[in-house]
């Protein structure tokens, strides 16, 4: 016995794949029931399972006949009672007697022809039942693919007929207390027919006529709205029938009388149905169903009725189910799936015979449990050790290789100068790890795109499997985020498993060197505690390659980014000053955090450690100018939306009243609603091709605004002392990941943050210090920070850009982003000295393009007045 999710089976493989089988019935017997399969190449064979897995003894009967369709189970003969098994083919329909015989070799089992029917047309499926009240014997209907029913008692033919509104062939039920007929239409209605009307439709000679389709009037019809899947109808002694109708998105159950019972819509793929019992109910028109459903999810699931009793995982897709008495498994769960795997199958687990008794009144010895819980969680804890340290060893490697990035000639010189390198992506499976279905995806942003991003594996072993990935770099945007994230997701040992990896890409892959600037407009000088260094040095990659390109200084360097700004950076020969400078703002970002990361890993070794820190304070004006631009681009963007949208509902008026117009049998006159039409739709185009050029507008905005979040973030981190924790607190607020086609913008989202340093961490009201809002950072965004509803728009940016004003200024006099943070450490002397350069505050002046505040702005300030959400 194997187990799948609580579920024991016995599985048998019948035949290889492409001779899928199609359906089985079992025999029942005194004791147990026998399983008959058939295939569509015509394999019929018998089986006699039994626990402990498969083996051949357990097939009674196997023969090579014409190809199976369906397989009946029912009284077929006319002077015997037994049971007999009816094979439809597709051109013929055939019953057989089983038979043994006893030997020393054992029993052998053998089927004997009892009588065939040649069919006319294609067959697609049949039913069997007491058509007409016969009495202990079964009558055959076979249905064609053009819809003829054809009936056989026994060894005659009694009649056949057309099937009213017919196009194409659907499953077929029988109702025993009305002697109908059910069935499911292409036009997805279910109606049924009594069998004395198709008998009486049908001509003297029991030849179908296709005139008599109009002639056949259904009991009752009804549309269903979606495919039928599968048909089951559940029969008792006493009482009604109810009829079980499995569709593609909803399970409907109706009386024998059409009227319906209960729907239920299901959310997953239904495969096939199968009805084995009913439990007591207060309806009186019958008890509760009891029901299987399989699913294309390999799910297994047990209905009472509407409600779901079971769920279980199988190790294929079931096609077919039954439910059979066998030796020593009654109730047993038979699957069969398209590929032919046949499995008896049992919900749950083996039932245990333990009665637990009652303890007895003994008093508690807290010390020994309390001994026991110390020894179970250190057990616990060692085995989550070892499981991580093997884990280290497992899983999918991943190594990238970057060639040197290279320039790339463009077709079209308005494209601008764009640069690619060549990436090596390897992957191979460590230790045990047998991955599956390897797919790996490759994610970069602007201005950086990949090519390919997907790459697929069925198998990945220990042998190394390499891929070449182009990366190139378009003059588009200006970089923000330098990292493509390579994530691969598999199968291993039937988990689902992922792994990550960021790869840097080189900065010479977003720039080229040109002539520093002599002078610029916006600058930002960074202090160290180490000596200068040579800016070649620095940036080898990127000097020039020949001397006639130009001569570059030790102490001054170029660098062009490849969306146009220029960017210079000059070292200071006597101090150990840096100063990036440019006349376009948010370039400086790149520039400046390439810079410092550079400077720490050339003095990665250095005692006392490499530090950092910014002279300047945080460039505020520039930074509330790109603010303004983003929030006018966006208003003007969403006012734009709303002409269109009235624009285009009065293009729809005019069309409905020149169709009213059109439609009318006496001509008048159009009273110039042609000319109205036209000039709407030229204002409609007018206006849509300003909304394209705004987005072109606020998708370079919202770059420049990520950019210069970034930038002021950085700064602020250099002019105060900072821990990697609160850094990433203040840089989620500013959030320089801006999304431009969103409906609440970033305005709305760092509004929101900052307000909530302001009011916690940030508060001037030590008991208002509270909350760790740097465990609620998520993507960039800070959560659950207010419980008001939040506006999808601001009404405008003035308190946004006052709330970042006090946020700096709380910061420079020593404010704390977390309330778990540690005070300053104590700096070394060459550390004090950059902090004496960069101790001052943030002045009046610095706010000059902020709205007017009360006097004594910021220290007398109290929170409710800070902002309002």
């Amino acid at each position: 016995d194997n187990s799948v999710d609580g579920s024991g089976t016995v599985e048998i493989m019948i035949c290889p794949p492409k001779k899928a089988c199609v359906i089985f019935r079992f025999l029942s017997t005194i004791l147990s029931d026998k399983l008959v399969v058939g295939s569509y190449k015509g394999l019929l064979r018998i089986y006699a399972p039994q626990e402990g897995g498969y083996l051949p003894a357990h097939t009674m009967l196997e023969k090579q006949v014409d190809p199976i369709v369906q397989i009946a189970i029912g009284k077929f003969a006319t002077a015997s009672s037994q049971l007999h098994i009816a094979l439809l083919h597709p051109r013929q329909l055939t019953v057989y007697t089983l038979g043994w015989v006893q030997n020393e070799q054992g029993t052998q089992y053998n089927l004997t022809t009892l009588y065939t029917h040649s069919l006319e047309r294609t067959a697609f499926n049949m039913i069997w039942g007491p058509f007409g009240g016969a009495k202990g014997k079964d009558l055959l209907c076979v249905q064609s693919m053009d819809g003829v029913l054809s009936f056989f008692q026994h060894e005659s033919f009694v009649f056949s007929c057309f099937l009213p509104e017919f196009l194409i062939p659907g499953p077929l039920g029988y109702l025993p207390r009305t002697d109908s007929i059910v069935t499911v239409t292409s036009a997805h209605v279910l109606q049924s027919v009594k069998y004395q009307s198709l008998a009486v439709a049908a001509n003297a000679l029991g030849v179908p006529d296709p005139s008599t389709k109009k002639k056949i009037a259904p009991d009752f019809a009804i549309n269903l709205g979606e495919h039928c899947v599968d048909l089951a109808i559940k029969t008792a002694a006493k009482g009604p029938s109810q009829i079980l109708v499995l569709g593609e998105r909803t399970l409907f159950c109706f009386k024998e009388s059409g009227v319906l019972r209960f729907a239920k819509k299901l959310d997953f793929n239904p495969s096939c149905l199968h009805i084995y019992g009913t439990a007591p109910s207060t309806d009186e028109d019958g008890g509760g169903l009891q029901f299987l459903v399989a699913t294309h999810t390999n799910q297994l699931l047990v209905f009472r009725d509407t409600h779901l009793m079971w769920a279980a995982h199988v190790e294929y897709s079931p096609t077919a189910l039954c439910v059979a008495h066998l030796q020593h498994m009654r109730g047993a769960i038979v699957c069969l799936d398209e590929l032919g795997h046949l499995g008896c199958n049992y919900l749950g687990t083996d039932p245990t015979l333990f009665v637990a008794t009652l303890a007895g009144s003994r008093e508690l010895n807290y010390e020994e449990a309390d001994r026991e819980m110390k020894a179970l969680q250190q057990a616990i804890k060692d085995a989550q050790k070892e499981h991580s340290n093997a884990t280290e060893d497992e899983g999918l490697q991943l190594t990238v290789e970057l060639s040197a990035p290279r320039l790339v000639e463009n077709e079209q010189e308005t494209e601008g100068l764009r640069t690619c390198l060549d990436m090596k992506l390897s992957i191979r499976a460590r230790g045990s790890t047998c991955a599956k279905d390897v797919s790996v995806y490759i994610t970069s942003s602007l201005p950086v795109t990949a090519n390919p991003t997907y790459y697929h594996w069925d198998t990945i072993d220990t042998i190394t499997v390499s891929k070449a990935v182009t990366v190139v770099c378009v003059p588009v945007l200006l970089p923000v985020q330098r990292t493509l994230i390579i994530t691969a997701s598999y199968v291993d040992h039937g988990l689902h498993r992922s792994t990550e990896q960021h790869v840097s890409l080189p900065f010479s892959l977003f720039c080229i060197p040109c002539q520093p600037l002599k002078a610029a407009e916006y600058k930002i000088t960074v202090d160290t505690n180490c000596p200068s260094v040579n800016l070649p040095d620095l940036f080898p990659e990127l000097v020039f390659a020949k001397p006639s390109e130009g001569v570059v200084p030790s102490n001054a360097m170029g660098f062009k980014l490849l969306a146009g700004p220029e960017v210079t950076i000059v070292s200071s020969k006597s101090s150990e000053r840096y100063r990036i400078q440019s006349d376009h703002f948010p370039a400086i970002t790149p520039l400046v955090d390439e810079l410092i990361a550079r400077l720490a890993s050339h003095w990665k070794n250095r005692a006392p450690p490499f530090c950092a820190r910014c002279s300047d304070k945080p460039p505020l004006n520039e930074y509330f100018d790109i603010i303004d631009n983003h929030y006018k681009l966006r208003v003007s963007m969403e006012q734009c939306r709303e002409l269109l949208k009235r624009h285009a509902q009065q293009f729809r008026a005019i069309q409905k009243r020149l169709l009213t117009r059109f439609k009318d049998k006496t001509p008048v006159g159009l009273a110039h609603l042609d000319t109205l039409l036209e000039g709407t739709f030229m204002q409609i185009m007018a206006l849509a091709e300003k909304y394209e050029m705004f987005q072109s507008d606020l998708e370079h905005s919202s770059n420049e605004l990520a950019c210069a979040s970034k930038l002021t973030a950085l700064v602020m981190k250099l002019s105060v002392v900072m821990t990697p924790e609160e850094y990433r607190t203040l840089e989620a607020c500013l959030n320089p990941n801006v999304v431009h086609d969103s409906e609440q913008g970033w305005e709305e989202q760092s509004h929101v943050a900052i307000s909530h340093l302001l009011h916690t961490t940030l508060a001037k009201n030590p008991k208002d210090q509270s909350g760790e809002p740097s465990s609620l950072c998520c993507h960039g965004i800070i959560c659950n920070v207010a419980t008001a509803p939040v506006a999808l728009v601001l009404p405008d940016v003035q308190k946004l850009k006052r709330n970042i004003a006090l946020l700096c200024d709380r910061l420079s006099k020593g404010g704390r982003l977390s309330a778990s943070a540690a005070p300053p450490p104590t700096t070394t002397t060459a550390t004090q000295s950059l902090e004496r350069k960069s101790s001052q505050h943030l002045s009046k002046s610095q706010l000059g393009k902020l709205p007017p505040l009360p006097e004594n702005t910021t220290e007398e300030l109290e929170d409710n007045q800070i902002s309002e959400l």
